[in-house]
């Protein structure tokens, strides 16, 4: 019983190394990728520039809409016989 359990001890001591080293080691060869994290200035930021670009847009929609409205209102009606 004490074998069984020398040698249980034994192999969760290997694999816990193993999976330490192996970070390492892939570490040293660049086999990591690393995630870019924007800090909270740059996501504030970001939110205000796509705010103001939006209400930009819809303004300029709004505006096209209510020429192209005005324009079909001057225009005289066209009927089909």
């Amino acid at each position: 019983m004490v074998k069984q359990l020398r040698s249980k001890a034994g192999m969760i001591l290997l694999l816990i190394s193993a999976a330490l080293f192996s970070g390492q080691t892939a570490a040293q060869r660049h086999g990591h990728l690393y995630l870019i994290i924007k800090s909270a200035d740059m996501l504030l930021r970001h939110q205000a520039d796509s705010d103001e670009l939006r209400q930009a847009a819809e303004d300029s929609a709004a505006d096209l809409r209510e020429h192209h409205y005005h324009v079909n209102q001057r225009r005289p009606g066209s009927y089909l016989l």
